[in-house]
């Protein structure tokens, strides 16, 4: 990640936005891109924009935490530019409104980063489903959700 911070008045953050989504581009389904543009008052989650600022240039990947040795999504990857007060964010979502971005993107983070500390073979995302640890309370079976799959 690359950070400036000129003076006390500009801000730059640059980490590549499309990492992740270029591993998952030809396994789970693409994302669409959105844009909110908004004066001062913008609100958009999990970014904090340092005050005064009048230019402020910020690129993130997609945000996690690990919770019980499984990734849980915070946010997802973006483009933010500010520029005296004026606000441009491009961010990338699921268009469906029946899927749930949370869920596709902590399958996503387990195939990619964490089913492979169990296992020694190259990704594969059969294993990754198998070994997703997450169950339904009531059915004892998996949550895990073929729909955000391309390949099912």
């Amino acid at each position: 990640m690359i950070y400036w911070n000129i003076k006390k008045w500009i801000h730059i953050s640059i980490e590549n936005p499309f990492k992740t989504m270029n591993k998952l581009k030809k396994i789970f389904i693409p994302l669409q891109r959105r844009i909110i543009f908004g004066g001062k008052h913008i609100y958009y989650p999990f970014i904090y924009c340092p005050k005064p600022t009048y230019i402020l240039i910020r690129c993130c990947d997609v945000m996690w935490k690990d919770k019980d040795e499984a990734p849980r999504y915070e946010c997802p990857p973006y483009i933010w530019i500010h520029l005296f007060g004026i606000n441009l964010i491009f961010y990338w979502t699921l268009v469906d409104k029946e899927l749930d971005v949370d869920d596709y993107w902590e399958q996503a983070l387990w195939y990619l980063y964490y089913y492979e500390a169990y296992s020694q073979d190259s990704p594969n995302i059969v294993y990754a489903r198998e070994s997703w640890p997450w169950m339904y309370y009531e059915t004892k079976t998996s949550c895990w959700n073929d729909k955000y799959l391309m390949l099912k």
